[in-house]
């Protein structure tokens, strides 16, 4: 059977998983033909349980807010081979077709994956990022990453919980004033990836929070229309 950009996308991200914790791979991501709208399917193995898992979200790129975002945990799947990246990225390519309405609404069943504008090698081993300011050069202007602490109601975390703030230029993309209960427990904050796709940007993060083996670093995308 031939096999599709999706799941070859998921095999080759999966491939090169050499660290502990949980860190989702990004399988596809991509913006709207307008610009309107930003996709990220992301899969991994879970750390301790092993149990295969995905996420897909839909976030509104001019008001940077998330439109639609659905998890699946294959709780019953049981592994031919460990962390068979063949096996992952059949069931999330068979259980992202079952969401084609919804990427039909939003006119992502073919995202548009933009202009990388810059990538980052995750920390190895895998860490808490440093609680000190960050950034990166890009075409578009400086990035720059600060993370600092907020309160939350963490109540399994060591290390303070932290905020971010993230600008482009002079610009404020995100600036966080409490913490969501997603992350309650966030203790660091790198930057990852970005893309950009007419007017339309789309920034990765890393959100580092206790795991079951090292810290969890799970993506958080900061969307903005640049005009």
């Amino acid at each position: 059977m031939r096999r599709t950009p999706l799941l070859i996308a998921a095999a080759l991200a999966l491939s090169g998983r050499t660290l502990a914790a949980d860190f989702p791979n990004i399988v596809q991501q991509g913006f709207s033909p307008d610009g309107a709208y930003h996709l990220l399917l992301t899969s991994y193995y879970q750390d301790g349980s092993g149990f295969p898992r995905a996420a897909l979200q839909i976030t509104d790129v001019r008001r940077n807010v998330i439109l639609y975002r659905r998890e699946q945990t294959w709780r019953d799947e049981a592994e031919e081979e460990e962390g068979s990246a063949a096996a992952l990225a059949a069931l999330v390519a068979q259980w992202r077709s079952g969401q084609a309405s919804v990427l039909s609404r939003y006119h992502l069943t073919a995202p548009v994956p933009g202009t990388r504008l810059f990538q980052l090698a995750p920390l190895t081993p895998q860490s808490y990022p440093a609680a000190r300011a960050s950034g990166v050069a890009t075409r578009l202007g400086h990035l720059t990453l600060n993370s600092f602490p907020l309160p939350s109601g963490c109540t399994f975390n060591d290390f303070p919980t932290l905020g971010f703030a993230l600008s482009l230029g002079v610009r404020d993309l995100q600036h966080d004033r409490r913490l969501p209960a997603s992350r309650a427990c966030a203790s660091g904050y790198r930057l990852d990836t970005g893309y950009q796709y007419k007017n339309s940007v789309a920034v990765v993060l890393r959100v580092y929070s206790p795991g079951f083996e090292g810290p969890d670093a799970v993506p958080l995308v900061v969307t903005a229309a640049l005009k």
